[in-house]
């Protein structure tokens, strides 16, 4: 049985400009600010920010390359709202809850599976053209946040494998633990390894499973606090 191990908690939504819109004015005649996040989509979870909306551009800016599968989805042009506290009225656009667990995986993915995972074919028809392009920038950003996060590698190669075969994990997992007569799916690599920890955190991808443990990214780790390693349990509401 998976547990959570304490006080975090994120409440997960995703609404249209209009609700979004309409939520801010409720929350002001309440004297409570909606914040609107900048330039990166993982700030929210940091558990100093209480409520905060993730407006439709910011998938287009620092994380640009990661959110073309946000805009792939069936989520793109809506607002996220990550909230420490449940939004009366907004049942219907709750999407998911996220909670520390203390889950350890029972393995990670290898080299040769990580290869087995992005050569499946559902994986190839869902993964966004823009994904599979990063910039010299972005690699050398990446090698640099997996060294600060205790790895040793030195081939960006290995990263994009990991990366990307992750997120094949969550569209056809071969990575899962049993819950009851469910299967929830984990991220296959520790964090040092992984990239756009969001797009299964958020429901991008993955959202039919009721539940999912996935890892914070490096992204996560120094932008929201997240402790590297430590699964976020993802329940579907």
């Amino acid at each position: 049985m998976l547990k959570n191990r304490g006080p975090y908690i994120k409440h997960i939504y995703w609404l249209t400009k209009d609700e979004e819109e309409r939520l801010r004015d409720e929350l002001a005649a309440r004297d409570i600010k909606l914040k609107s996040a900048k330039g990166i989509v993982c700030t929210p979870l940091d558990e100093i920010n209480k409520i905060t909306s993730v407006a439709p551009d910011v998938w287009d800016d620092t994380c640009k390359r990661q959110g073309s599968w946000y805009r792939a989805s069936d989520k793109n042009g809506l607002y996220l709202v990550i909230s420490s506290f449940e939004l009366e009225d907004y049942e219907d656009q709750k999407a998911a809850v996220i909670t520390e667990s203390d889950f350890v995986p029972p393995r990670l993915a290898s080299q040769e599976e990580k290869n087995t995972l992005i050569q499946d074919e559902l994986f190839k028809r869902r993964v966004p053209g823009d994904w599979l392009h990063p910039a010299d920038l972005e690699k050398r950003i990446y090698l640099r946040w997996a060294r600060r996060l205790g790895s040793d590698v030195k081939d960006y190669d290995f990263l994009y494998l990991s990366h990307t075969a992750n997120h094949a994990n969550f569209i056809k997992p071969q990575f899962f633990i049993q819950d009851s007569e469910e299967i929830v799916p984990y991220s296959i690599d520790k964090s040092a390894h992984l990239c756009s920890c969001c797009i299964e955190l958020f429901g991008v991808l993955g959202g039919e499973y009721k539940k999912k443990l996935v890892a914070p990214c490096p992204g996560a780790t120094i932008f929201a606090r997240l402790e590297p390693d430590r699964y976020l349990l993802v329940e579907k509401a």
